[in-house]
């Protein structure tokens, strides 16, 4: 019994799809304070997985898993949290077994 717990609790892992989303971020002014404030109107939501900001281009990078939150919630979150203008340039999902095994994208 405790090895079909344990090899469950693993299969999890392998099902489990991360999606990657690209954001546009216009309002930011700043190659510090700007690029901290959006990654801190993500920390603690549920579901974001990491984000990283690049002031240069203005774009945040969010990792996230689509069974729990959504990229227009993830965009909508920044935007309360900062007030910057925030829109979704392009998403990928990253590989995942389950997706594998029964072609689901």
């Amino acid at each position: 019994m405790k090895q079909l717990i344990f090899l469950l609790f693993y299969a999890g892992f392998l099902i489990a799809a991360e999606t990657t989303a690209t954001y546009k971020v216009e309002g930011m002014m700043c190659g510090v304070n700007c690029p901290k404030a959006v990654k801190k109107s993500l920390k603690g939501v549920d579901g974001v997985t990491t984000c990283t900001v690049d002031f240069d281009s203005k774009t945040a990078t969010v990792t996230y898993d689509d069974e729990i939150i959504d990229s227009k919630k993830i965009a909508n979150t920044i935007a309360k949290g900062t007030y910057f203008k925030v829109t979704d340039k392009n998403k990928q999902k990253s590989w995942s077994l389950f997706g594998w095994l029964f072609g689901k994208s």
